[in-house]
């Protein structure tokens, strides 16, 4: 893989969702990528979303909306699972066209942080561990965690993995395959490249777009289990 595709995957991925991107911790640095968690898109080694943390699961890690309804920017719960009509453009190796699910597995303590188990909607990006405060999330990467999603959501809040910039930015309403939904948030890269992620609160992930020199792809989520 170039160096171009490396940095695509890798930036895709980090500031997303558990979905696109997946992938053991060290699956870039095996393949020369050791960049940090950077991305608003989904798509590679690492990404946002995996709950669990401090403020535990379901209701009680919510940030907003009535008792009992989880209004989390990326609700990620054991069981989980959405499903994306995904295009390619150009070389992309890490994502197939067509539909594919991403999908919560399991749970397990990592590092000191409850995290969840979660395969990519990329069939070789693999499975990662993502932990969430809140809407604050933290994937697993090379050994330690790093932040992928910063809160407060709200329009020109900015936040860096390390590797990135990127900004959250109001989508307001969003429609895809899978329906219309309100209070809709996209976490944009700050570079010259076309990469971003859009969540809707209590939905997650409804839109991943990559695009690097003509290389990426683009998901719109058709259904969620939940």
């Amino acid at each position: 893989m170039s160096n171009a595709n490396l940095r695509l995957t890798w930036v895709a991925c980090a500031a997303a969702s558990m979905l696109a991107c997946g992938g053991s911790d060290d699956a870039f640095l095996g393949s020369g990528g050791a960049a940090g968690a950077a991305g608003a898109a989904g798509g590679g080694g690492s990404g946002n979303a995996a709950s669990g943390g401090a403020t535990g699961t379901g209701a009680a890690g919510n940030t907003g909306g009535s008792a009992g309804v989880d209004n989390r920017i990326d609700p990620i719960e054991l069981g989980h699972a959405w499903t994306y009509d995904v295009e390619i453009f150009g070389v992309y190796p890490l994502c197939k066209a067509g539909t594919h699910t991403g999908k919560v597995l399991g749970q397990k303590e990592v590092d000191g942080k409850a995290a969840f188990q979660v395969q990519s909607l990329c069939p070789a990006a693999g499975v990662s561990s993502y932990n969430v405060e809140g809407d604050r999330v933290f994937v697993h990467y090379g050994g330690v965690w790093v932040l992928a999603l910063d809160a407060p959501v709200q329009e020109g809040h900015s936040w860096t993995n390390g590797a990135a910039t990127f900004t959250w930015h109001s989508a307001g309403s969003v429609t895809v395959p899978a329906g219309t939904f309100d209070d809709c948030w996209t976490a944009k890269e700050d570079s010259a490249q076309d990469s971003y992620t859009t969540f809707c609160r209590g939905v997650g992930p409804v839109v991943w777009h990559t695009v690097e020199n003509g290389n990426g792809f683009d998901a719109r989520l058709t259904a969620v289990n939940f």
